[in-house]
């Protein structure tokens, strides 16, 4: 038998859960179906703390893009010829280069099994034996509430890692600021003729290798930008792209839009001693992206602007011809580089001094420009209490939807404003009676710009419209909970596989409803998944077993009216031991022949589980 798992006939699973004796007549329906399709999976024994590394591999084998990447790199591959062209065939053999990837593949495989009503329970130890200096990093030999988003990282950096290997490795985001720095390292932009069919902002969602943004809006100011695009490389199926937008509000110069690859976003969890239960996903989403607000910044091209109006009110004080000529000479300069989208700290310092300085506000907000095929949300729950200085647990609840729409955050290319007055999306502009003029100047009646300065965000809120993208409603596959405080506790993981969801504690594993899951509190990592088209194969339940079920659910509510017909009979003078022992024996077998959730809706534990938290 193999030394890293072990059955667990008897002690937790199907026959725990519903009887005593392993064998039930009155099992849930999610159960029967469960079992029909394969029965529980694989658990994970926890070799000391290791909740949180159970949580999050149970997490990631639930991604049907996941285990497609793994499935389609991990093997060796030969070049052949095929009718006079060079194609690739996979092979039986692991690459070589991969070495965690492998060990990975292997456990993902054994807790995504198929064992009936007799799950088997195996060890990660195999796993982190083949971890760059695993077992050893001072990562492991604490416990604190950050672990399993701090793991989750580290797992997948590891692939990236490996898979750079086999392949060119990520280029960095350029930056679209011009300085030494610029002109010591160009960034490599590529003409949009040389590149096919390249993919942009959500086209072709779901494959990864490069996508291309406009060359244009990374640095305003280079030229002949028209047909130039950058490449951003998406190597793992959790990398996506963001899009960051600085920018002035007073006369909308933004300096370039910074495009990052992402591996999952960080939520922060407002912090509050208000008797406020909790928030939902949306609301923790939309705070994301709100503009931020900074004030007193120097904005070159207002500079410029106070730099010109000082030099036409001095021209138009003075008879000095030769200061008119200077001064108006200086004007020209400046007109000139007004026509640019970008004014560089250069141009600024030629031609201007620094009492010219203008301090205005700015915006900076950010948006998903290509999400990930597999999203990791992280809840952050670690807040500073004013009163004790320490660091704790925000314990608010988070709800979350079982269908995630990603449309109200997610900004293409094309879609993008590059004025910082306008709302980050076009699709979100706010209908003006005439806008302000780039170069400071108004024109008649117009609105102004202190308006948008006072109340920006008014102005950048995301609407959902008709138009929206089908591909970006994502499907929740894996719910990481954390119970306890911010320094103890315990982590549990609720994941969809076979078409039903399950509770996993450790080794721990039980079927749930998706009500149960979508209401379970401590949520700390939530896993979205972009929906492929590929519709799984299941074996329905027949009408047979579901009648089985309805009688099930009738003698229930059988035994829970005797239960009470009892208790009434105490009330009339019945022996009170002879009650207990009557009430005793139905409440048991009721108890056994269904789940605890509905006993105990809101219970945190199930029948016969044993409840340990970990320091």
């Amino acid at each position: 038998m193999n030394a890293n798992y072990r059955f667990l006939s008897g002690s937790l699973g199907f026959g725990s859960r519903f009887s005593n004796n392993g064998v039930s007549s009155s099992r849930s329906q999610e159960t029967r179906f469960a079992l029909k399709n394969g029965g529980e999976l694989g658990g994970l024994s926890n070799e000391g703390n290791t909740c949180f590394m159970n949580s999050v591999i149970q997490s990631l084998a639930s991604s049907t893009e996941l285990m497609k990447f793994i499935n389609s790199n991990v093997y060796a591959q030969l070049e052949v010829m095929n009718h006079g062209q060079v194609s690739r065939v996979r092979t039986g053999h692991y690459r070589s280069e991969m070495i965690f990837t492998r060990a990975l593949k292997k456990l993902l495989d054994e807790v995504n099994g198929a064992y009936g009503s007799r799950g088997k329970e195996f060890s990660t130890k195999p796993l982190l034996n083949k971890m760059p200096n695993g077992p050893k990093q001072n990562f492991f030999t604490g416990y604190n509430q950050e672990d399993a988003q701090e793991f989750y990282q580290l797992v997948m950096r590891i692939v990236e890692k490996e898979y750079k290997l086999i392949s060119k490795s990520r280029e960095a985001t350029p930056e679209p600021e011009s300085g030494e720095d610029k002109s010591e390292k160009q960034p490599k932009y590529v003409s949009a003729l040389s590149v096919p069919n390249y993919r942009s902002g959500c086209s072709a969602l779901g494959k990864l290798g490069n996508v291309y943004v406009p060359a244009h809006q990374v640095d305003p100011n280079i030229p002949d930008s028209e047909n130039l695009i950058y490449p951003l490389e998406l190597i793992t199926p959790v990398d996506g792209i963001s899009a960051e937008r600085i920018g002035c509000i007073s006369c909308g110069e933004v300096g370039g839009i910074r495009y990052s690859v992402l591996s999952g976003l960080s939520l922060n969890l407002p912090y509050d001693q208000s008797y406020f239960p909790g928030y939902n996903l949306s609301q923790l989403l939309q705070e994301w992206i709100k503009p931020e607000i900074i004030d007193e910044v120097n904005c070159n091209r207002c500079g410029l602007i106070q730099t010109k109006e000082f030099l036409l009110e001095n021209i138009s004080n003075t008879n000095n011809e030769k200061l008119v000529s200077d001064f108006s000479k200086r004007v020209a300069e400046i007109d000139d580089e007004l026509t640019k989208d970008h004014i560089s700290d250069e141009v600024f310092e030629r031609l201007t001094t620094k009492r010219m300085i203008r301090k205005t506000r700015k915006t900076k907000q950010i948006l998903l420009s290509r999400p990930p095929p597999l999203l990791c949300i992280h809840i952050n729950r670690s807040v500073f209490d004013p009163n004790t200085y320490m660091i704790v647990k925000n314990s608010k609840n988070v709800s979350f939807p079982g269908k995630l729409d990603l449309n109200p955050y997610v900004a293409e290319p094309k879609d993008i404003n590059m004025d910082a007055r306008l709302a980050f999306r076009k699709q979100d502009e706010q209908p003006a009676e005439v806008a302000p003029d780039r170069d400071g100047d108004e024109k008649e009646s117009a609105s102004d710009s202190s308006d948008l300065e006072e109340e920006p965000k008014e102005e950048i809120v995301p609407v959902v419209t008709d138009s929206q993208n089908s591909q970006l409603i994502y499907n929740l596959k894996a719910v990481i909970s954390h119970y306890g405080t911010h320094n103890y506790g315990h982590y549990i993981c609720y994941r969809r596989l076979r078409g039903s969801w399950w509770r996993i504690s450790d080794e721990s594993v039980y079927v749930v409803t998706e009500n149960e899951v979508l209401k379970s509190q401590g949520t700390f990592m939530l896993f979205y998944e972009m929906d492929d088209g590929h519709k799984e194969t299941l074996q329905d339940l027949t009408d047979d077993e579901s009648e089985k079920e309805d009688v099930a659910k009738e003698v229930k509510a059988d035994d829970l009216l005797l239960l009470l017909v009892l208790l009434m009979e105490a009330d009339e003078g019945k022996e009170v031991d002879k009650v207990s022992e009557d009430v005793s024996n139905t409440f048991l077998e009721t108890a056994s022949s269904d789940s605890n959730s509905d006993l105990f809706p809101n219970a945190q534990f199930n029948m016969g589980e044993d409840r340990a938290y970990h320091v």
